[in-house]
């Protein structure tokens, strides 16, 4: 199986959505109807198909196969997975029974992950000067956002400094985008963003963003991993 991260597209939040839900829960013994029931219940299209459950993006359709390689509740495919029209009784889930009650739990890091925050810009001119004299921008060629803002987490904590990854993979079109926000030691709820390309920001648009987390491998709750 290949797998791809899946580029950014108008319609890419509701599918990160979609990746951030079933990648935030587990659950060994869930099947398909267990899973279509959850979907539904979280406001998606879904039903179960043979050994898979379709559930639909705008735009798409997407394909999940319970307790696959993936983290989470079910991989996702973009196509049907082979076989599925065909159950052997060893692949088939089991069904009913006390012992084979689901037993859906939050994955605690997902926790962390917060959705649709807009966080205060900092006037303190000392600090916002630190922070644009810690680091040399670019901090990476441009079209490498992800690698930049890992690389300015690891300077600015290796400072004492706290930080908070923002991704919206809306914008831009196509690609999506990632930066940081580093936090005033003198007031917890005010921050300046960096953008590895261009520095300090002062754009408000740089202090808001669909998904925001403390840690920069959070971003695997977020970003689909899809079989191709």
């Amino acid at each position: 199986m290949a797998w791809a991260l899946l580029a950014a597209s108008p319609q890419a939040e509701e599918t990160n959505d979609l990746w951030y839900l079933i990648s935030s829960y587990e659950d060994t013994k869930m099947t398909t109807d267990d899973l279509a029931t959850f979907l539904t219940a979280h406001g998606y299209q879904a039903a179960p198909q043979g050994n898979y459950v379709t559930a639909s993006v705008p735009g798409k359709k997407l394909y999940l196969k319970p307790n696959g390689a993936s983290q989470g509740l079910a991989d996702v495919f973009l196509i049907p997975p082979s076989g599925a029209d065909k159950i052997s009784d060893a692949d088939r889930p089991h069904q009913g029974g006390s012992n084979d009650a689901s037993a859906l739990t939050r994955v605690a890091n997902s926790l962390e992950i917060k959705k649709g925050i807009t966080y205060a810009k900092t006037n303190n001119r000392e600090f916002i000067n630190g922070v644009r004299e810690a680091a040399l921008f670019p901090v990476t060629p441009y079209g490498m956002c992800f690698e930049g803002s890992k690389k300015m987490g690891r300077i600015y904590t290796d400072l004492g400094y706290d930080v908070m990854y923002m991704y919206n993979p809306d914008n831009p079109e196509g690609q999506g985008h990632e930066w940081i926000l580093v936090k005033d030691g003198k007031d917890k709820d005010l921050w300046q963003a960096v953008d590895s390309y261009y520095g300090t920001m002062d754009d408000s648009n740089y202090y808001y963003a669909p998904y925001s987390f403390p840690r920069q491998d959070h971003i695997n709750y977020i970003m689909p991993q899809l079989i191709v």
